[in-house]
């Protein structure tokens, strides 16, 4: 029996899957051997309503960020919806099932990033979702009752 060892870079579609599977178990590690030096790390969406939104930067930003969603969730389901991969740029389209660690409330998150590549690197990744709904699913934020604005909006009649 011999050894073989993979020499050539990873195809795209499969750095992209090996890198989201290592993310989905909290395997900072194994992502920092996917990322340049100074990869660039952004969820958009507000911070206030979403502590894992903003810009974080290189591999010690990439494991607050991975450590810190861990902290609050657990992935319960991971799928990628879809790879689209050209040149030095990749989308994917994904959905997970998170449990919300503080309550054990199941969420449904779908989420949508953008990939750039240096050689066979993760350079950059933007990511986007709907911060708001998340941030009602854990509690950060609530839906106004619409019957308490509409008392206080309907005009009293005198009687």
């Amino acid at each position: 029996m011999s050894l073989h060892l993979v020499t050539d870079p990873l195809p795209r579609e499969h750095l992209v899957k090996v890198a989201y599977a290592a993310w989905a178990r909290g395997d900072e590690i194994a992502l920092q051997s996917l990322v340049t030096e100074d990869c660039e790390f952004q969820l958009v969406g507000n911070p206030v309503l979403n502590p894992h939104s903003g810009l974080r930067v290189g591999k010690a930003g990439l494991r607050e960020s991975v450590r810190v969603f861990h902290e609050d969730f657990a992935v319960r389901e991971f799928l990628i919806e879809k790879i689209i991969a050209k040149d030095d740029d990749a989308v994917i389209h994904w959905h997970a099932t998170l449990e919300f660690v503080r309550t054990g409330r199941m969420i449904e998150s779908e989420r949508c990033d953008l990939i750039a590549f240096e050689g066979n690197l993760i350079s950059r990744m933007k990511c986007f979702f709907d911060s708001a709904s998340m941030a009602v699913a854990t509690g950060r934020a609530v839906i106004p009752d619409p019957a308490a604005d509409m008392s206080r909006a309907a005009p009293r009649r005198k009687a």
